[in-house]
């Protein structure tokens, strides 16, 4: 009897064991959430963009019911003001206190190669969007850095060969901001532009924050045939108040190349419509099914059309949660995630798109014009409408990626 008694406790003390030694082997992150870091310009001179970003990267978590893999997501949003050290601070921030999974962001361009040195400092991978700094998937990868956005000088490209070829442009003035993106989508402008047989009058440069547009007009030569504008945030709607205060309109044409995005539209007035607005890879007046879902869905959330930077962030959580769920939330392998990411193809709002073998997407260009729709949600509403895709643009345009490397980065 004892001797039963001992095997049975015995018994009972083994299968403990067993049951102990299962749930402690059993994978930590079946319950815990995953944890995006999400860097955005909050305050500051592109709070305007990074509030898109916001609530369109929102949208897409509440549409998903905040899960990917079979577990829950959570993000924690972190302010980076459009300055670098700033964006420095708040990634490793996130990183080292909020024990995120993986980051995405930043927005601007010139905090683009500061995050991804946290990336490679970490480990911890980085889905670069929106910051377009062409050096990050060109001259200066990072192996755990993937971008969803755009390469600055991607769109630039084609809106350089449009100038030419189509607009019929032959001495050109540009105002481009002096920045890191502003410095990339104007000179890649150039550069295509200029090899199609354009002229250029005059670079004028300036930086984020001008409040004053005056100087900067009062000195565009006169012989110029047609002026490029390159600008961001508030500066968008000085440039256009001065044009017309000036009384430019009457003497010469000024076209978007980067200029007139959605979310700067509803600070500008009717003068706008029939303007060329941007090159962009997204235009709120596609007209797709995928996209109609999107801006009906961001209309009715927030009471207005997204600019490029929300279907950025949008796209940035779809592609995310496609590779999560293609490696049943298993995130904290690293290496799993940057793999699902680089493979999978996604039909996002501004179009098809996979990523090149150097991490930047393949994905359609749209040179547009601002036009007034009958919007379901909004009533009539100014927006970019395309007149014209230049289709799956590679961030080297036309070259072979070995002779655009060794040309080395654009430099004003």
């Amino acid at each position: 009897m004892q001797s039963d008694a001992r095997k049975a406790s015995v018994g009972r003390m083994l299968a403990a064991c067993a049951t102990a030694t299962l749930i402690a082997a059993a994978p930590a992150h079946a319950q815990d959430p995953i944890r995006i870091g999400v860097l955005a310009p909050v305050t500051g001179p592109l709070a305007t963009s990074g509030k898109d970003m916001v609530d369109a990267w929102k949208l897409f978590w509440n549409e998903a019911k905040h899960e990917a893999g079979g577990r829950k997501v959570e993000y924690v949003i972190a302010d980076t003001t459009c300055n670098p050290d700033q964006a420095l601070t708040q990634a490793r921030r996130l990183v080292h206190q909020e024990n995120v999974h993986f980051l995405v962001g930043p927005l601007c361009g010139h905090e683009g190669p500061a995050v991804a040195q946290v990336s490679k400092e970490t480990g911890v991978p980085l889905v670069m969007d929106s910051a377009g700094a062409d050096s990050v998937t060109k001259w200066d990868r990072t192996p755990t850095v993937v971008r969803t956005a755009v390469s600055a000088s991607q769109i630039g490209h084609p809106f350089g060969d449009y100038l030419y070829r189509e607009i019929g442009a032959r001495n050109v003035t540009f105002i481009a901001q002096d920045y890191t993106w502003g410095q990339e989508v104007a000179l890649g402008m150039m550069r295509t532009y200029q090899e199609a047989g354009g002229k250029i009058a005059r670079v004028i440069w300036n930086p984020i924050g001008t409040k004053d547009y005056g100087a900067t007009i009062a000195s565009i030569p006169a012989d110029s045939d047609a002026v490029v504008a390159v600008v961001v945030g508030a500066d968008r709607v000085r440039l256009f108040e001065a044009w017309f205060g000036f009384g430019m309109d009457k003497k010469m044409k000024i076209y978007g190349g980067y200029w007139m995005h959605q979310d700067a539209l509803p600070q500008l007035d009717e003068r706008a419509v029939g303007m060329l607005g941007n090159s962009l890879h997204y235009a709120a007046g596609l007209d797709t099914p995928e996209n109609k879902k999107f801006t009906t869905a961001f209309a009715e959330a927030y009471k207005r059309l997204p600019s490029w930077f929300g279907e950025s962030a949008y796209t940035a959580g779809l592609w995310t949660k496609t590779a999560i769920d293609s490696i049943e939330g298993k995130v904290e392998d690293r290496e799993a995630f940057l793999k699902a990411m680089r493979s999978v193809k996604i039909n996002a709002p501004r179009g098809p798109l996979y990523l090149d073998e150097y991490d930047n997407p393949i994905q359609n260009v749209y040179v547009s014009k601002v036009e007034k729709i009958k919007h379901p949600v909004l009533g009539e509403v100014m927006t970019n409408v395309p007149i014209k895709t230049y289709e799956a643009v590679s961030q080297f345009w036309t070259d072979k990626p070995e002779v655009f490397l060794e040309r080395g980065p654009y430099k004003r």
